[in-house]
């Protein structure tokens, strides 16, 4: 027979084991639908898309990570979604079976926006490197003599 262990005692009882990351998915998934549904503010501009939820250890907080295309929208729909942090924060209570739904801080992430810049920067290399690599016979600096 094998015992199974949850959380050892000293463990904080409201945020040990797989509970952060449990409400963190479960905040990412609901925050993402309200902001699809629209946000009645002016300032929410763009294509806003919730990149990531990262809980504290005891629940209490939460950092939304946000990216938003265009990038010159970014600074704005990250005000409009601090504005609505408290509706976002009733809205995840009430869909959810959480006690207490945790404060939610919204950033800018553009860690898309660098993805795609180095993609974009290793593209350019790959077709530089073709262009000056060897020629159609052979030839060209790249061939081996």
């Amino acid at each position: 027979m094998t015992a199974h262990v949850t959380d050892t005692p000293d463990a904080n009882p409201r945020g040990g084991g797989h509970r952060p990351a449990q409400l963190a998915s479960l905040v990412q998934r609901i925050v993402q639908t309200e902001i699809q549904r629209g946000l009645s503010d002016p300032r929410m501009r763009g294509l806003v898309t919730v990149i990531g939820v990262d809980v504290a250890p005891d629940l209490e907080d939460a950092c939304v990570r946000v990216s938003v295309l265009p990038a010159e929208f970014g600074p704005l729909s990250v005000k409009a979604l601090s504005h609505a942090a408290a509706h976002l924060r009733r809205t995840v209570l009430k869909e959810s079976r959480v006690r207490h739904a945790p404060r939610l801080r919204f950033v800018l992430d553009d860690s898309l926006k660098r993805a795609a810049a180095l993609e974009a920067a290793m593209r350019e290399a790959a077709d530089a490197d073709a262009a000056h690599g060897q020629d159609d016979d052979g030839t060209g600096p790249g061939a081996a003599t």
